[in-house]
């Protein structure tokens, strides 16, 4: 139950899509339905797993009508997301296991889909990559829907919202945000999620400002409660007085006046002052991205997440599946260049078939290039479908997690193997593909002048790179504190990649999170890198400052970082300098 109104409250969660808004709040009160746990009598065992089945066709011809009911053109851009939940309806993992619940255990349905359910997320939980943990989120959709159905429970009819609303829920799933009609949605806020979370993605996408990770946004505000939401900061605060929503908007028309003065930038090349030019490049999931990364200025796509092809399916992508997302990719993004990163999952936790091999760390494990050197016939056809795509334009591929000279081999090895039966086809595809290293793992980095001499470029991963590094597990609340972009061991792996790279004539990109931050994006072009690779959105800013700046005057701040000792030192030092030589831009 909702509280009384309070006025001037405010409450911080995650800024999930940026822009300030004001507006009245719209309460989803979706809360989680209590699922009944019944014994069945042997003799009506095979009717509850009709009754099961039932569920699951009555609850695909919903998100099929909620498709088919989709007629803005700019939303039905995403209504590939429900494709995804109709596969997840016919996941066999998900729909055998839970008959056969039902049959050994002799439960009801709803039961015996929760056994599942608590199975799955298990699997989901272990894994390190945030976006595709997040994807955790599109099963649990999927399984609300059942229940729902099962128990004869209406779902929520959202499409009727009137005015412009900010709408608040414990969760929204990829269907209800299609099925809105956007124009009356000023924002969204959620208890749950994260900056890749669904919400998030598509807010961001549709330019629609969003704060996720609430946690008690829905016991806090009532429906009809005066909301302001800044989704860059993750600020919200509830029935505000006037002098606070005066302040919101003085910040909101400053913010406005920034972004339009930033995308004047996105058109022009990422120039130095002095002439220095490298490439801002874009990191993406999926094709329908490329509008958002061009909008932006992207002059290419850095960082291409393959994985997203084989999520939430029970078989395999064939050949001819790479093949069309590929061929997509490198004619979207046509003349550019778009850098497809081959598979970096591990298999235990996706791929059909993989789900026995539970691993006590699977961040060390079975992942990435180790997986695809282990399971050749996947990578192969992978290979293929990039190699048949890259007639279709210019793309490259980038080894995901190497840690010495023999995995690039292996990998390089297998490749020719595909191109020599390809040629023997008569199949045609780009003899002169570039191949890359990503570096994430000390090893890799300590040995970067020999593994230069191996691959035509290296993209430097700096997520995984500081945390192996320094030790950390980033998604830990109790030591993610410690993962520090400037640590001096960080800065110096940086400083000798980029120049193992450059001794060899090779480009040295750079594809983490701290490329996109513009207080380590003037660090990292001191430091040499010739490509970077970010969220699309922080392509303008970044594009800005570096031509803002010289090379010369960047290097030699940067040079001075390597005499301080501590991270304090150097964060003290880079906050002071950008601040007296961006007054504008930091504060």
């Amino acid at each position: 139950m909702a509280v009384q109104q309070q006025v001037n409250r405010f409450i911080q969660g995650i800024g999930a899509s940026p822009g300030i808004v004001i507006g009245k709040a719209y309460l989803i009160e979706r809360f989680k339905v209590r699922l009944p746990q019944k014994r069945i009598d042997p003799e009506r065992v095979e009717e509850e797993v009709k009754r099961f089945f039932r569920a699951i066709e009555e609850s695909r011809n919903q998100l099929t009508e909620v498709k088919e009911k989709i007629l803005d053109p700019e939303v039905r851009k995403h209504s590939f997301i429900l494709d995804v939940h109709l596969m997840i309806l016919n996941d066999e993992m998900l729909l055998q296991d839970t008959v056969e619940t039902i049959r050994k255990k002799k439960v009801n349905s709803e039961w015996a889909l929760d056994l599942t359910l608590e199975k799955l997320d298990t699997a989901f939980q272990a894994i390190e990559d945030e976006y595709l943990r997040e994807r955790r989120s599109d099963l649990h959709y999927v399984a609300a829907r059942i229940f729902r159905t099962l128990l004869g429970k209406k779902h929520d009819d959202i499409t009727k919202i009137k005015g412009k609303v900010i709408v608040v829920a414990h969760d929204l799933s990829p269907a209800d945000t299609l099925q809105m009609n956007l124009k009356h949605v000023a924002g969204f806020i959620t208890d749950i999620g994260g900056k890749v979370s669904h919400t998030a993605i598509l807010s961001r996408s549709l330019g629609i400002p969003a704060v996720v990770g609430l946690e008690m946004a829905t016991s806090l505000i009532n429906g009809g409660d005066l909301l302001i939401i800044d989704g860059e900061t993750g600020e919200v605060a509830i029935n505000p007085t006037e002098e606070v929503s005066q302040s919101f908007l003085e910040r909101k028309r400053r913010t406005r006046a920034i972004e339009r003065e930033i995308l004047k930038y996105a058109s022009l090349p990422a120039e130095t002052r002095d002439g220095v030019r490298v490439r801002l490049q874009a990191n993406i999931e999926m094709v329908e991205e490329i509008f958002a990364a061009k909008a932006h200025g992207a002059e290419g796509i850095g960082l291409y997440r393959t994985e997203i092809l084989y999520l939430n399916r029970k078989d395999l992508p064939t050949e001819e599946e790479h093949f069309q997302i590929y061929r997509r990719l490198a004619e979207e993004i046509y003349p550019a260049t778009a850098t497809l990163r081959t598979l970096d999952v591990g298999g235990d936790k996706f791929l059909p078939d993989y789900s026995k091999n539970n691993e006590l760390n699977p961040a060390l494990g079975l992942r990435a290039i180790r997986f695809s050197l282990k399971e050749t016939e996947i990578f192969k056809t992978q290979l293929r479908g990039i190699l048949r795509a890259s007639v279709y334009g210019k793309l490259r591929i980038l080894f995901p997690m190497i840690s010495g000279v023999e995995e690039i081999r292996k990998a390089k090895a297998i490749l020719e193997e595909v191109k020599k039966s390809m040629a023997k086809d008569k199949i045609p595809f780009d003899e002169q593909i570039e191949t890359g290293a990503m570096i994430e793992i000390p090893s890799a980095s300590d040995i970067a002048d020999i593994l230069a001499k191996e691959v035509n470029f290296f993209s430097i991963g700096t997520n995984d790179l500081i945390q192996y590094a320094l030790a950390i597990d980033r998604i830990n609340e109790h030591v993610s504190y410690l993962y520090e972009p400037l640590h001096p061991a960080v800065l110096r792996i940086i400083r000798w990649v980029v120049q193992a790279g450059h001794q060899a004539g090779i480009p040295v990109a750079i594809c983490g999170e701290m490329a996109a931050d513009p207080t380590y994006a003037l660090v990292l072009l001191g430091l040499g890198l010739d490509e970077f690779s970010m969220t699309p959105v922080s392509i303008p800013r970044v594009k800005k400052l570096f031509r803002m700046s010289s090379f010369e005057e960047t290097r030699l701040f940067v040079e001075q970082l390597f005499q301080f000792p501590t991270i304090s030192e150097i964060k003290y030092f880079v906050r002071n300098w950008m601040a007296k030589r961006f007054p504008e831009d930091f504060i």
